[in-house]
């Protein structure tokens, strides 16, 4: 890839956990987690982009989206180089019946499905994953 990429994560916190989706990039061959969200479309601000891919990934809708950091991020995935700003959100479901939910499917535009958790501090510190973007862990659970 040789552009630059506008994404936007959405991190939803309850009860001291985080809800991240579990990825693998079979070149490394690595398990990482991530936020839910996805790339920003032309004509499209970043605060529509996170409501629409979240929708788009697993069917809920948001509310009271609020910027917490602008991330630069430089990265290799699936043998690619990539290089993307992230614009990073915290908000809250709208139905509150997906905080009682353990794992929840979600699914890329591209086809490919994932699993999404509620993960503590130790959770995510005991699987050893690490959690992308890079430099992200320090706002997963303080706002």
């Amino acid at each position: 890839m040789t552009s630059i990429r506008a994404k936007a994560l959405c991190l939803f916190r309850h009860n001291e956990k985080v809800l991240l989706a579990k990825a693998y990039d079979s070149n490394k061959n690595e398990y990482f987690f991530r936020p839910i969200g996805g790339g920003i479309e032309f004509g499209e601000t970043s605060i529509q982009a996170i409501e629409r891919e979240v929708l788009e990934e697993i069917q809920q809708q948001l509310t009271q989206p609020k910027l917490v950091c602008v991330m630069e991020n430089l990265f290799s995935f699936d043998g690619q180089q990539g290089h993307e700003i992230v614009f990073v959100y915290d908000a809250e479901f709208l139905g509150s019946h997906m905080y009682q939910r353990h794992e929840i499917q979600g699914c890329e535009t591209n086809g490919h499905s994932y699993i999404a958790q509620w993960l503590s501090r130790e959770q995510i510190a005991l699987t050893q994953y690490p959690v992308y973007p890079k430099g992200i862990e320090q706002w997963l659970f303080n706002a």
